[in-house]
């Protein structure tokens, strides 16, 4: 009758380290063939209901009709000067809401034109009513950061090629402030206050009375039309373009634009030929 033979325990190394990889090898298969059939978009997506349920915060519709609005603006305005950087939804003002980066749509004509200076002011610079008792004043906003310093877009060219200087801030715009006496208030409203942020979570419950209820506390300081150029394209405009930091040139430049009187009355403006 023979012994049984006593079990090898002196493996070779290298027959642990094959069978390590092999193991990690299937948990890396069983990972991802779990994750493709429960998550990944490539495939049918088993848990998807649950996370939108439970873990996805609820997508705004109406921020997501003013991004498709703003995306397709993007694409018919090929001649933009620069790309700008986009402000997290909480900065971003309430206006934004309900418009697109691109508010004015009515007068086909200027409609560009206006569009274009949003990538200068924010709405209430134009849109701002005014208040008894209070001084309206215009400084640069920036709603990272208290106190911008600039330079500034728009605000003066670059020497060497003439056209308008890049910078790092191109966030900062400029924003109406009420003033009575030594007390400064800003006129905005951002999306993070506590007003925004209720009317986006319970709007498709309110009726449209409801809701026009609530816009019309956004739009309490805010008129329907908007200033003529000749408010701000004028040697006694109303902004101070100097204390705002803009350039001697860029100054006479906006003082003196022909192009405003294709809106104010004159049907004939000249300009260079760009093209020749």
């Amino acid at each position: 009758m023979h012994k049984p033979q006593p079990e090898r325990l002196d493996h070779p190394i290298f027959s642990y380290l094959i069978g390590s990889i092999f193991i990690l090898l299937t948990l890396v298969v069983f990972v991802g063939v779990v994750y493709h059939l429960t998550i990944s978009h490539h495939g049918p997506e088993l848990l998807k209901p649950l996370i939108d349920k439970y873990v996805t915060e609820p997508k705004s519709p109406i921020l997501e009709e003013a991004k498709r609005h703003a995306d397709m603006e993007i694409h018919r305005h090929f001649h933009r000067i620069t790309d700008f950087p986009e402000l997290p939804e909480s900065e971003r003002p309430v206006c934004y809401i309900c418009h697109s980066d691109y508010p004015h749509s009515k007068n086909t004509t200027i409609r560009s034109l206006l569009n274009m200076h949003t990538q200068y002011f924010v709405c209430e610079t134009c849109h701002i009513k005014a208040q008894p008792g209070k001084n309206i004043i215009y400084r640069w906003y920036n709603p990272l950061h208290d106190n911008p310093s600039g330079p500034f877009f728009g605000t003066h060219y670059d020497p060497v090629t003439g056209n308008l200087a890049q910078v790092k801030d191109l966030i900062s715009k400029m924003a109406p402030f009420y003033k009575k006496g030594l007390i400064v208030e800003s006129t905005l409203h951002i999306q993070d206050a506590p007003l925004a942020k209720d009317f986006v979570k319970v709007r498709d419950q309110l009726t449209p009375e409801q809701r026009d209820g609530v816009k019309n506390q956004f739009h309490e300081n805010i008129k329907p039309k908007g200033h003529e150029c000749k408010d701000c394209h004028a040697k006694t405009g109303i902004l101070d373009l100097k204390k705002l930091g803009f350039s001697d040139k860029r100054i006479a430049d906006l003082q003196q634009l022909n192009i405003k009187g294709a809106i104010t009355g004159n049907k004939e403006v000249y300009l260079p030929n760009l093209l020749k």
